[in-house]
């Protein structure tokens, strides 16, 4: 009874809200998004695109009812997704020099700063810290690399728009209450800060872009506007360099982001119910919210599903962007007063020693984790499942925020 009540409210305000300007601009890039990828495996001659494109360019413009725009915007996305590819090949189109050259330089500064926590905190705590903060897992041994992927925990010790959105999100969690509104701006600080450190590498850049126009849509009022501006992100991102969609860093990025926005809050309200205080709740909320969406991705690119990572990712996820913040911190000020800078990079040793204890003791079980694969099919129709599931219970609980 309450689940035909909940779908009749869904359908009922998808039939009131599709047709709205900023649900046309979804539309569109979701069509462009898919026609890129559509073109990468099917090849139509441009000039049937251009007949496509300004076909449904003119359906739109001639003021139709809400359901053909609607049709008129997907499809022009969709032909223009795939015009984009066939011009471009996929491959990135805008090279400024002066990004090569800035790039090269946060590289040797990137390099000098692993040198610098190398000399600052015992191993193997230094080259874990310098792995969750920079993804350098060169200095890593390779015995431990294969534990922390064993027991689910190896995201840690990649850089990418997964560390940076977790390490956003909790930092505002924690601030939020002592600045206000202005936390939006410790949240800019902080993707600017986690780009420079990191080398400025393409995926941090894109994670950079979503997480910072979601916090510009939240800071000026419009929160409901967050899937929206993910999307924006992602089409913009997709204009520049089409290519970018088959990049698992970038599709971890979205599904992160996705679980953050969407997942997220259902997860830490249903923590409160049972008396969970709220931070925790918060940050467990996030950390669970971004696994879950992430987690059929990995399957399909790594293979391999960890028995343990739910118990592992409770005990560690939810202290590494403490880490993280103590790791930035630290390696800037290392070069301005290195003595202070060694002692704050220090601070971060008990929980890096924590991180070590948990991924070798839980490794060690035989059945901590098995080798699984999926297809490419598979990882869609769960993350369909999960975006359907979650929306459905948005509506369910939360009918006045749509």
């Amino acid at each position: 009874m309450y689940m035909n009540r909940a779908m009749e409210e869904f359908w009922r305000r998808m039939r009131l809200n599709w047709w709205a300007p900023s649900r046309q601009l979804a539309a569109f890039w979701i069509g462009l998004i898919s026609g890129v990828i559509i073109a990468r495996y099917i090849s139509l001659p441009n000039e049937t695109l251009y007949w496509i494109f300004g076909l449904w360019v003119l359906i739109f413009w001639s003021g139709q009812e809400p359901r053909v725009e609607a049709t008129a915007v997907l499809l022009v996305g969709a032909s223009g997704g795939m015009l984009l590819w066939n011009f471009t090949n996929g491959e990135s189109w805008f090279h400024p020099q002066f990004i090569g050259t800035v790039s090269e330089k946060l590289i040797l500064l990137r390099d000098n700063l692993i040198d610098k926590i190398i000399s600052a905190v015992p191993e193997p705590q230094s080259s874990l810290l310098s792995g969750i903060l920079l993804g350098n897992r060169i200095k890593l041994d390779k015995e431990l690399v294969d534990q922390f992927r064993l027991v689910g925990l190896s995201h840690i010790i990649a850089v990418s728009g997964y560390n940076l959105t977790i390490l956003v999100a909790n930092v505002r969690t924690v601030f939020r209450p002592i600045l206000g509104r202005n936390v939006f701006w410790l949240g800019l600080a902080v993707i600017g800060l986690f780009i420079v450190i990191t080398g400025a590498p393409s995926s941090i850049l894109r994670a950079g872009l979503m997480v910072g126009l979601i916090l510009l849509g939240e800071h000026l009022g419009r929160p409901r506007s967050s899937l929206l501006i993910l999307l924006t992100a992602a089409g913009v991102l997709t204009i520049f360099e089409p290519k970018i969609i088959f990049d698992v860093g970038f599709q971890l990025s979205i599904a992160a982001t996705y679980g953050l926005l969407r997942v997220s809050p259902l997860i830490r309200e249903s923590l409160e119910r049972i008396k969970t205080p709220k931070t925790l709740a918060t940050v467990l909320g996030e950390t669970f919210g971004a696994i879950l969406l992430t987690s059929p991705i990995i399957l399909l690119v790594f293979e391999r599903l960890s028995i343990v990572a739910p118990l592992t990712n409770v005990l560690v996820v939810p202290l590494i962007p403490l880490v993280m913040a103590i790791g930035l911190i630290g390696s800037m000020l290392v070069f301005v007063v290195p003595a202070l800078g060694s002692w704050l990079l220090m601070l971060g040793w008990p929980i890096l020693t924590w991180a070590l204890f948990v991924s070798q003791y839980f490794s060690s079980f035989d059945f901590a984790s098995y080798s699984i694969s999926i297809s490419w099919a598979w990882c869609i129709a769960l993350l369909l499942l999960f975006i359907a599931t979650t929306e459905y219970l948005q509506i369910k609980y939360k009918p006045n925020e749509r």
